[in-house]
């Protein structure tokens, strides 16, 4: 393949291409990280595209990012993404800014109907009619030189980005859908998605449902501690204390480094860099008033004619994503019906475009304003 793009390593050619996109409408970005042995991604490639301007940009020698990071936030260029959390994340604690305003092509095709979580290679295959190579997934980014097939293949990732983009914008322009993805768009680029919250890091903890009380306290005061070595020392959190080891000092509450010893899995050479920290922070979580204590959340069950009437509305919700032609995942989970029937605000049926389709003619359904009748072995929802 004759390479098509050009690849920036220094910062007078960043600012050259930055300045050449003008007043270009739309770019397209993807991003290529290496996140295996660090807290932090390491970002190790960009790759960029907008008309004929195509470049892979490299990160690790260029020092000067400032015409990057004004582009990424310039309010008149739309930056066009596939499954674009990860790389907002990455963007946003590189330059500390998150990219805005933002189009989803994976958001943009379930509205439309594509397979829920569509992959970039198979829109690329359904819309562009190129099937994609898959040879250099686990490519090690930060190794340079990086080959020209490595590079091609990177730039594959936004070849057609555009493209899709365009056809996908007139699609929702034509099924006038295009006001469904405002509000999700939006949420892409608040940057408290983005930010750790210390005080909540307990309800990702796997097993956490064993603890309450004080344990869960202690629980809390761990992760934030982890979550603060992890950063210091740029390095994964379970290479500082794993989830499992956490739930057992919590429930253990050792108070000695003998005690601490005989928790399993916690190996020597942690205890002897960590030992006396764990159980500062062990005996300092204790001395927490019981009313600022961490509380689970309460799980509600469903009654036997609750559970009746979710069957009902998902089935609802079945026909209704027939009939716009919509992946039922990509409208509704059974968790937002089951907020739905017990009057949770937090549903998503209640929010947006979902609202429209569906959550508003559940609603009426519940509070006795319609009837379901079958016609043609098909369910229908008819006004009483």
């Amino acid at each position: 393949m004759t390479r098509d793009y050009s690849y920036i390593d220094n910062d007078e050619a960043l600012a050259r291409f930055c300045a050449d996109l003008g007043e270009a409408p739309y770019c397209a970005i993807d991003t290529e990280f290496i996140r295996e042995s660090t807290y932090y991604a390491e970002l190790a490639l960009i790759q960029v595209v907008s008309g004929d301007r195509f470049a892979c940009i490299d990160p690790l020698a260029i020092t000067d990012f400032e015409p990057f990071a004004e582009l990424l936030v310039k309010p008149d260029l739309v930056k066009v993404f596939h499954s674009s959390s990860q790389d907002l994340e990455i963007l946003y604690q590189k330059f500390a800014a998150v990219p805005s305003p933002v189009f989803d092509t994976q958001l943009a095709a379930a509205v439309l109907g594509y397979n829920h979580q569509i992959s970039y290679a198979d829109l690329v295959q359904q819309l562009c009619g190129v099937t994609l190579e898959k040879k250099h997934t686990r490519a090690n980014w930060k190794r340079r030189p990086l080959s020209e097939d490595e590079l091609d293949y990177a730039m594959d990732d936004v070849r057609y980005l555009l493209s899709i983009y365009e056809q996908l914008h007139e699609q929702l322009q034509a099924s006038r859908r295009a006001s469904w993805l405002e509000r999700d768009l939006r949420d892409l680029t608040d940057p408290e998605k983005y930010r750790v919250d210390m005080g909540q890091l307990w309800k990702r903890l796997k097993g956490v449902q064993k603890l309450k009380g004080e344990k869960l306290q202690i629980a809390s005061d761990l992760c934030r501690w982890r979550e603060q070595q992890a950063q210091r020392r740029n390095r994964p959190r379970r290479w500082i204390l794993k989830d499992d080891i956490i739930i057992e000092i919590a429930r253990h509450k050792p108070d000695s480094i003998e005690a601490l010893s005989r928790i399993r899995e916690l190996g020597d050479k942690t205890i002897q860099r960590h030992g006396d920290k764990l159980l500062r922070t062990v005996a300092q979580a204790q001395t927490v008033d019981a009313q600022q204590w961490p509380r689970l959340d309460k799980v509600e069950s469903l009654s036997k004619q609750q559970l009746a009437l979710g069957d009902c509305l998902m089935a609802l919700c079945r026909v209704f994503a027939e009939q716009n032609q919509i992946a039922l995942a990509t409208l509704v989970t059974r968790k937002d019906i089951d907020n739905l029937v017990l009057n949770h605000k937090n549903s998503r049926l209640t929010q947006g475009w979902r609202f429209s389709m569906a959550g508003e003619k559940l609603l009426e359904f519940i509070h006795g304003q319609s009837a379901i009748s079958v016609e043609d072995d098909q369910l229908k929802l008819n006004p009483r």
